[in-house]
């Protein structure tokens, strides 16, 4: 089991709601089709909101959106297909330069902790000119919290052993960000790579894991580590265990 060793609260600042979120600048977008908000937030109660799907293409194509729940483990994410959170229209054309609001409803309000999902954006290819089918296709993943609470924070607990294995576990009921992460040992010996999960999100009651290969740290010394959270840059002292 693990032992705490460092414990990092981060606070919701309110969150944004999806309205809000839909005007939020950059759009994700693979090939030709655009996708905003890139993430969205329901507030606690708030049980519908929408995403807005745009084709940049010249050409008509064809979209289909489905949602999934979305759990962790230390490395890796999981997504099931779900009737918690259903999508409207889930398949639909877009000519060029069209847009289409696709709306989702939580059919329950989460309990307890913040609730993810994950919507799945795929372009549907098309014939090629000699009547083949593509064999490929573009895919967006936008991910969507269903909040529990307004005052919803993320608890980190962290620890890290002298081979380089950085555990961080999410006690609280909001999901943390934790992207363009690294650890500096203490003496300046420049930052240590991290490998791990590419998902920068650690949800509510879940343990991520990084490995910093080839280190060397000695067990009672403070190593720093760093990243950008959703509110900016953060730091933490994390002690090395025995």
């Amino acid at each position: 089991m693990l032992r705490p060793r460092r414990q990092l609260l981060l606070q919701a600042g309110g969150g944004l709601t999806l309205a809000a979120l839909a005007w939020a600048p950059r759009p994700a977008r693979a090939g030709a089709i655009e996708v905003a908000p890139v993430s969205a937030d329901l507030a606690p109660g708030q049980q519908a909101g929408v995403i807005t799907v745009t084709n940049r293409d010249t050409t008509p194509t064809s979209v289909q959106v489905r949602a999934f729940a979305w759990t962790q483990d230390v490395t890796s994410d999981q997504l099931t297909p779900t009737q918690d959170l259903l999508v409207s229209p889930p398949l639909f054309q877009l000519a060029p330069g069209a847009s289409q609001v696709v709306r989702m409803v939580l059919r329950a309000p989460a309990q307890g902790r913040e609730t993810a999902y994950r919507l799945l954006v795929d372009q549907i290819p098309g014939p090629t000119d000699s009547g083949q089918q593509i064999r490929f296709a573009l895919r967006l993943s936008i991910p969507v919290f269903a909040q529990a609470a307004v005052n919803g924070r993320a608890e980190l607990e962290w620890q890290l052993r002298p081979g380089g294995e950085l555990t961080v576990v999410n006690r609280g009921t909001r999901r943390a960000q934790l992207a363009q992460l690294t650890l500096m040992p203490a003496g300046g010996r420049g930052p240590l790579a991290l490998t791990g999960p590419e998902n920068p999100y650690v949800l509510p009651g879940q343990e991520r894991r990084w490995l910093a290969r080839g280190a060397t740290l000695r067990p009672g010394s403070t190593v720093q580590a760093s990243g950008t959270g959703e509110a900016g840059r953060f730091t933490v002292d994390v002690p090395v265990s025995p």
